[in-house]
């Protein structure tokens, strides 16, 4: 099947894509490197945009607030204009929201020793008031908030914190990445370990994790050399595939795990079962960068500033029967031909 032709839908932000979000409502939020914003409706229209000054690196969707790290500030939108707009130290990293509450991170780098000298957490109320401000050594990798407030850390501490109090994890190696589901929380590891909050190793992969997903019986890991693993909790693999750089990973519907790969000319999304690791789709792209899902829809985003998206209905219907695509686009010129005659 053709991964691309069986789009639902194409939009274009204009510049490189580096955020993507989808709301409850299936509304899709886009945001760019120049710092642009985007909103479509969940039939594709457009709702708003918006300019936020620099390069959004996360959204947050809170209540009917649009939060974005945009270059050095958190910026705060309601449909579509910035009701404020706060800077912080260094970039502006990671988002999440606790009890009313937007927590940010935020690091500086020395371009002199090539390295995070110094990060802080940020704690906002909703109308933009400052309530508290963490400043700490290591660089938060991973953030989290649920009961807790979960956030990973580099060097030199490496572990994790929760709710501000440091704990070790069973390895000590830096936390590169991390994933939540249903009260799982499992951290990604330098060393290629991913381990839990329990103090247990689950895994150890032959190079850095890079991406890791969790779900009710199993974990995605993505690796720096390009595997992919997945394994149940008991550590056993379940599939294993290996290729050029990963860039990003998510879940979609219909028990498929989505994957982005680069490398260095051309992009490639490859959809699997998430069961067994074959191959249902692919496709060659321009650069991904980065992707999200929901149970109806996945979407990615591209260096070229392409945005696809994928529905639940429609991406299963063109599996069973990939002809119907070729069909549906010879019908469509049809009707544009007998259009220009009349």
């Amino acid at each position: 099947m053709d991964l691309v032709q069986a789009a639902w839908m194409v939009r274009e932000l204009g510049q490189p894509v580096s955020a993507v979000d989808i709301d409850g409502s299936g509304n899709l939020i886009v945001g760019g490197w120049d710092g642009l914003l985007k909103k479509w409706n969940s039939d594709g229209d457009l709702i708003w945009s918006a300019e936020c000054g620099d390069r959004i690196e996360s959204i947050l969707l809170h209540g009917n607030l649009v939060v974005v790290t945009a270059g050095l500030h958190i910026v705060c939108l309601e449909n579509g204009s910035v009701i404020w707009e706060r800077a912080l130290e260094g970039s502006a990293d990671m988002l999440t929201s606790k009890g009313g509450e937007i927590i940010a991170t935020s690091s500086v780098y020395d371009i002199e020793h090539g390295d995070f000298m110094e990060s802080a957490i940020w704690r906002f109320t909703e109308s933009g008031d400052l309530l508290d401000v963490e400043r700490i050594d290591e660089r938060p990798w991973f953030i989290a908030a649920s009961k807790e407030l979960i956030i990973g850390l580099g060097r030199p501490r490496c572990g994790v914190l929760i709710d501000g109090n440091h704990r070790d994890l069973a390895v000590k190696s830096p936390v590169t990445c991390g994933s939540t589901h249903n009260g799982i929380v499992l951290l990604g590891h330098a060393d290629g370990s991913i381990s839990d909050l329990d103090g247990a190793v689950l895994s150890t992969e032959n190079s850095a994790i890079s991406t890791i997903l969790c779900a009710e019986n199993s974990f995605t890991v993505g690796t720096e050399a390009g595997d992919i693993v997945s394994r149940n909790y008991q550590n056993d693999k379940i599939w294993f595939a290996n290729g050029d750089s990963i860039v990003t990973q998510t879940t979609g519907f219909e028990g498929t795990h989505w994957c982005a790969r680069w490398n260095g000319l051309s992009g490639l999304i490859e959809v699997r079962d998430n069961s067994e690791g074959e191959i249902l789709a692919s496709a060659v792209t321009s650069k991904p960068r980065v992707s999200h899902s929901t149970v109806n829809r996945v979407v990615f985003g591209f260096e070229n500033g392409q945005v696809l998206v994928w529905e639940r209905e429609l991406f299963s219907r063109r599996l069973e029967n990939p002809i119907s695509i070729v069909n549906e686009r010879k019908s469509d010129l049809a009707s544009r031909l007998r259009s220009l005659r009349k």
